[in-house]
């Protein structure tokens, strides 16, 4: 590795050569990192460089599987819990338990939950009794940025938050959140905001109105809707086909700010009679791939498979779909997020029991869910033991990174959350 591209930095150490000291701290975990951020000048100014971040991150993404971030309620006290399923732990049949990861945010509502993650940075919407707030948080180096008030007044009336997605542009190497907004009287009237980490800023995108909006059911808060992937937003919504309500996916792509609409890949499974039901067309980041899958079991949102279903990938350079796989049926689960090592994904399977007093009469009903990564190929399960959640469920990938969040907060132990809901709770 060239040391050049560092500059100055590099001029720390007498009795190795640059490039050697640079090979060997790119290896090094982020917590020993920041902590040799202490040791001098020179070694806090080079692991604060750019560059060396940039290449960090290869290094671990090309030797470490990603982990597995799941947010769920916890089975007791309710609180919205985060656990970390390590990647190298996996192995056949059980997965080491999860480890506990810290949501240093105080109490939050079962409605808080992981906008994306990405390069080490996950996006909260955080959501308690006082509001709501979204902030991007890098758990590894304890910095977290609260997102600014979007400064646009709406001309269309009383606006409320429909979705939100939030993901990497390699493109001009910048995070961004999108955000759709839905005025309650009218599917086809809505706005599209972009935020940008760079410049800390807002910025509205029109919408022509020829696709309506597919709302989030509130009772489902978690299920998944905006997927980004390479700096292109992609969620579902609803067209008006041959007097039909049919599913169209649409994409803006963040540098020319231009909405575009991709038909599904089998157009009769588009057609909808519910809005509702649109929201079982579900959109999946698939190694930096849009993926798509349709169940023609419809529970509304929950997808179950015990129908089974088919994968398909967009080819975005002709922006055309291919099955990659089919996924045979199983009873009694419910696909909750995926795909990890391209063809795992988690899946739960609740079991119920009713209680009764000892007059036989009926007091409640008690239930289990347990957590699984299955492998849609080869049909193996890979039970994830102890996690001690109960749905909803959201799973993400995840590695530790030195990505900054652009002059963030640091984090000591608990924060403050009350001191950042800047955003109308009816937005959201």
């Amino acid at each position: 590795m060239n040391s050049d591209q560092f500059g100055q930095e590099t001029m720390f150490c007498c009795l190795l050569p640059g490039d050697i000291v640079i090979e060997i701290l790119i290896r090094l975990p982020v917590k020993s990192l920041s902590r040799f951020k202490c040791v001098s000048k020179p070694f806090c100014s080079l692991i604060k460089n750019p560059n060396f971040i940039s290449k960090h991150y290869a290094k671990i993404t090309q030797e470490t599987p990603p982990h597995i971030l799941i947010m769920g309620r916890h089975h007791k006290t309710l609180e919205v819990t985060l656990r970390l399923i390590n990647s190298l732990t996996i192995h056949r049949d059980i997965i080491t338990p999860p480890l506990h990861f810290h949501v240093p945010f105080g109490m939050t509502s079962e409605k808080t939950r992981i906008v994306g993650s990405a390069n080490g940075l996950i996006c909260l919407n955080l959501n308690n009794h006082n509001g709501v707030a979204i902030v991007i948080w890098n758990p590894a180096i304890k910095k977290f940025k609260p997102i600014p008030k979007s400064p646009y007044v709406s001309t269309l009336g009383k606006l409320t938050i429909t979705d939100l997605g939030f993901g990497y542009n390699p493109r001009n190497n910048d995070y961004m959140i999108v955000r759709l907004l839905n005025v309650a009287t009218s599917r086809r009237k809505y706005e599209v905001e972009v935020y940008t980490l760079s410049t800390n800023s807002w910025r509205k995108i029109t919408s022509d109105g020829r696709v309506l909006l597919v709302i989030r059911p509130f009772w489902k808060p978690m299920a998944p809707g905006m997927i980004v992937v390479k700096g292109v937003a992609y969620w579902v919504g609803v067209e008006v086909r041959n007097e039909e309500m049919c599913s169209v996916v649409v994409s803006l792509e963040m540098n020319s700010e231009e909405l575009k609409f991709i038909s599904p890949p089998i157009e009769h499974h588009g057609i909808v009679v519910d809005l509702r039901e649109a929201i079982t067309l579900r959109l999946f980041n698939l190694n930096e791939t849009l993926a798509l899958i349709y169940s023609t079991n419809l529970e509304k949102v929950d997808i179950w498979m015990n129908n089974g279903f088919d994968l398909w990938v967009l080819d975005d350079k002709i922006m055309s779909w291919s099955k990659k796989f089919k996924v045979e049926p199983i009873q009694g689960f419910l696909l909750e997020s995926g795909f990890w090592e391209n063809s795992k994904a988690m899946v739960a399977h609740e079991r119920k029991e009713m209680c009764y007093d000892e007059n036989g009469d009926y007091v409640y009903t008690k239930g289990e869910t347990k957590l699984y990564l299955y492998d849609v190929i080869n049909g193996d399960f890979d039970i994830i033991e102890n996690h001690e959640l109960r749905a909803p469920f959201q799973g993400y990938s995840y590695l530790e990174s030195l990505v900054d969040v652009n002059g963030g907060i640091h984090v000591t132990n608990e924060v403050d959350l009350s001191k950042f809901l800047d955003f109308d709770p009816l937005l959201f």
